[in-house]
C-alpha cells in the first residue's frame, strides 16, 4: 500500500509549493520537513520523497495522495486539457488536450508505466501535451485498470476501449479518427506494443488497426515476458509475476513478441536506455521479429538517459529522443 501511495504521488506532477501545502496535517507536514530538510526547492522535495518514501507514516502518504487527488481536475483544465470516462471502472479515463488549432490534426496517446500495478494517467504528461499541441497534434493520456484488479490483459482490454471511445468523440473533440499515434513508456511500452501486434484488442472493441498510424515504444523490457522472467532478479522478479503469473502459456500469450507475425501496425520507433541490458535486447529482438513481418521499424538506443529520464524529459526543448519522436511522426503522416 505504501509503495502504491508513493509511487503514484511522487512520479506524478504534484504541486508541493515551497511552502507545504496548509492542508496537510502538521504531523505530516513535519515528517516532510524532517525527512527532505527545510529547502524551498520543489523538485528536491519531490527527489526526496521518491527516494526516501519508505520513512513516511501512512497517514501522511494518504493525505498527500488525497491532496493530489483533489487537486488533479483543475490542474488538467489548467493546463487546457479535460477528463472522460471509457467505462464504469474508476480508472477508465483519459485526459484530452486539443490542438490550439483545431480542423482534423493526427491524435498522439500516451500510456503510462508503473510495472503494471501503479502510475496514472497525469503521473507522465509533463511537457508532452504542451509539446504536442505546439506541434499541431491532439494530445491524450490514459489510465487504465491496474492489477491486482485486472491482469495484462484486461489493461489491453482497456487501452482498445479508450481508443475506441476516443474515436466515438473524435467530431466532438477535434481530430482524425483514422490519425493515431500510440506511445508508452514501461509497462504502457508493453501494453502499447500488444495491441499493436495482437489483433484481437482491436477487434473486439472495433478499432481499426490502420487507424493507428505509427507506434512508440519509450525502454519497455516486456516484450518477450518468459524470457525477461528467467533473467529477472527477486524485485522484478515479484513486479513480473504479480501481473503475468508463473503460467507460461499466459506469459506467453501477453508477450507482444509472440504476436509479431502480420497483422501489425505498420511504423515503429522503439527507443531504449543504452545501459539497460534487458531493454536493449527485448526492444531489438522485437524490432527484429517485426521487420521480418514487413513493419517499418527503428530501434535506437539513447545514452546519458535512464529509465525514467527518458520518459521525463520527452517533449522537453532539446532532448534527443524527442527530436527522434518528431522526425519519425513526421515522416509516418
Amino acid at each position: 500500500m505504501k509503495k502504491l501511495l508513493v509511487a503514484s504521488l511522487t512520479m506524478a506532477s504534484i504541486g508541493l509549493s515551497a511552502r507545504l501545502p496548509a492542508e496537510l496535517e502538521p504531523s505530516c507536514r513535519m515528517e516532510i520537513k524532517k525527512l527532505c530538510g527545510m529547502t524551498r526547492d520543489r523538485s528536491v522535495i519531490r527527489k526526496c520523497l521518491r527516494e526516501k518514501y519508505q520513512s513516511l507514516s501512512k497517514p501522511c502518504l494518504q493525505s498527500l495522495l488525497e491532496m493530489r487527488r483533489n487537486s488533479e481536475p483543475q490542474a488538467i483544465e489548467a493546463s487546457g486539457g479535460k477528463s472522460y470516462s471509457y467505462g464504469s471502472a474508476e480508472r477508465q479515463a483519459f485526459d484530452f488536450y486539443p490542438t490550439p488549432s483545431g480542423g482534423r490534426p493526427t491524435l498522439v496517446v500516451f500510456i503510462h508505466g508503473g510495472g503494471w500495478s501503479i502510475g496514472d494517467k497525469t503521473m507522465s504528461t509533463g511537457s508532452k501535451a504542451s509539446h504536442f499541441n505546439e506541434k499541431g497534434f491532439a494530445f491524450a493520456s490514459l489510465n487504465y485498470r491496474l492489477a491486482p484488479e485486472t491482469n495484462p490483459a484486461g489493461q489491453a482490454t482497456d487501452v482498445a476501449a479508450a481508443l475506441a471511445a476516443l474515436r466515438a468523440r473524435a467530431g466532438k473533440l477535434g481530430f482524425d479518427p483514422d490519425s493515431i499515434i500510440l506511445m508508452g513508456h514501461s509497462a504502457g511500452a508493453h501494453l502499447a506494443a500488444l495491441v499493436s501486434t495482437d489483433p484481437r484488442y482491436f477487434e473486439t472493441a472495433d478499432v481499426p488497426m490502420v487507424a493507428i498510424r505509427g507506434t512508440i515504444l519509450l525502454d519497455g523490457a516486456g516484450y518477450d515476458v518468459p524470457r525477461q522472467m528467467e533473467r529477472a532478479g527477486p524485485m522484478l522478479g515479484k513486479m513480473y509475476r504479480d501481473a503475468f503469473t508463473t503460467d507460461k502459456e499466459t506469459q506467453f500469450r501477453l508477450s507482444p513478441l509472440a504476436h509479431a507475425a502480420t497483422p501489425n501496425v505498420s511504423n515503429w520507433l522503439i527507443l531504449f536506455d543504452k545501459a539497460r541490458a534487458d531493454s536493449g535486447s527485448q526492444s531489438n529482438a522485437l524490432a527484429e521479429a517485426l521487420k521480418r513481418a514487413g513493419s517499418l521499424v527503428s530501434a535506437v538506443p539513447i545514452s546519458d538517459t535512464t529509465h525514467m529520464k527518458l520518459n521525463r524529459e520527452m517533449g522537453v526543448d532539446g532532448d534527443p529522443a524527442t527530436r527522434l519522436v518528431d522526425a519519425f511522426i513526421e515522416r509516418i503522416l
